[in-house]
């Protein structure tokens, strides 16, 4: 295997502006654990949350505090009026690059992939102006299948680059 982790496929996409409803969470890498609960108990939420599609929760990082990240977990809605138990994240009209991780594989190693790509002159991470970032991919927005499997998922990581 080479030092870079396994070769990924990465697409070039568009996504136009939406809207995500659900909860968000901060801590340290350390406290992920209690991040993870999060991301079920929002799971969980389906019904209520009402999704556009009820498929696919997405997961919306983004790494502006030192040793750990600010998380937004929830479900892609219309862009009605908001619901007053949960809370919203609009995301902006992004292109991003795309990479699809597999069951059967470390994250790590994806990860590991989507860094060189950007290493080897491929694109810039997206950054927003007055931000401070703490990672080298300060945000990653991560699009679940709702049926995966926690211990072993498979997934799509949209990372938000420049234009």
């Amino acid at each position: 295997m080479n030092k870079g982790g396994h070769v990924v496929e990465v697409n070039i996409v568009a996504l136009p502006a939406f809207k995500v409803r659900g909860r968000k969470w901060e801590g340290s890498y350390e406290q992920i654990p209690g991040l993870k609960e999060v991301i079920k108990k929002v799971g969980s939420e389906k019904e209520e949350i009402k999704p556009v599609d009820p498929d696919y929760q997405w997961g919306l990082s983004f790494h502006t505090i030192e040793n750990g990240f600010v998380h937004f977990s929830g479900f892609e809605v219309e862009n009605e009026k908001s619901h007053a138990e949960y809370e919203e994240m609009n995301v902006p009209h992004h292109t991003y690059m795309n990479v699809h991780h597999p069951k059967g594989r470390e994250i790590g190693e994806t990860y590991a992939s989507i860094y060189q790509w950007f290493r080897d002159g491929n694109g810039e991470p997206y950054l927003e102006s007055d931000t401070e970032y703490y990672d080298g991919l300060p945000l990653k927005f991560e699009k679940y299948p709702i049926d995966r499997d926690f211990d072993d998922p498979h997934f799509e990581i949209y990372i938000p680059i420049k234009t």
